[in-house]
């Protein structure tokens, strides 16, 4: 695989299929996701988290951790629904090319926050693992 970040494109893609009338989009974390005005309702995907695992040779496992951040600007009417539809997306998920793992939800390492202005975010992770060649050349 030459695309470390390979998943984030499929996982877009997931989304968007499943979930009807919602803007997902790729972000680098956090501090840019508070900066944006007039976002929600929303699903922001970044990576959280990624760590190394096995080694052999040139290939190693890789587990990532992809953060599927909802926000919503209406916590009361439309974050339980929109929670929901990303979490019956994410949660057994195997993409169809077989390099990943199935995904599963797990605990983020952010918590759920209100912004000044009454938006509500609302942090689901998942993770997935797949085999990493530095040596590929493809």
């Amino acid at each position: 695989m030459k695309d470390y970040l390979a998943a984030e494109p499929l996982i877009i893609a997931r989304l968007e299929d499943q979930i009807a009338n919602i803007t997902v989009k790729s972000t680098w974390g956090m501090p840019k996701i508070l900066e944006t005005i007039n976002l929600p309702p929303a699903v922001l995907v970044f990576l959280e988290k990624d760590k190394s695992g096995e080694v052999h040779l040139s290939n190693h496992m890789v587990e990532q951790t992809w953060l599927c951040l909802v926000v919503v600007q209406d916590a009361k009417n439309d974050a339980g629904p929109l929670i929901s539809q990303v979490i019956k997306a994410m949660h057994g998920w195997r993409p169809e090319d077989r390099k990943f793992s199935t995904f599963k939800r797990v605990q983020s390492s952010f918590a759920h926050e209100y912004s000044p202005t009454g938006v509500l975010y609302f942090p689901l992770a998942f993770t997935t693992e797949f085999v990493f060649n530095s040596q590929t050349k493809d």
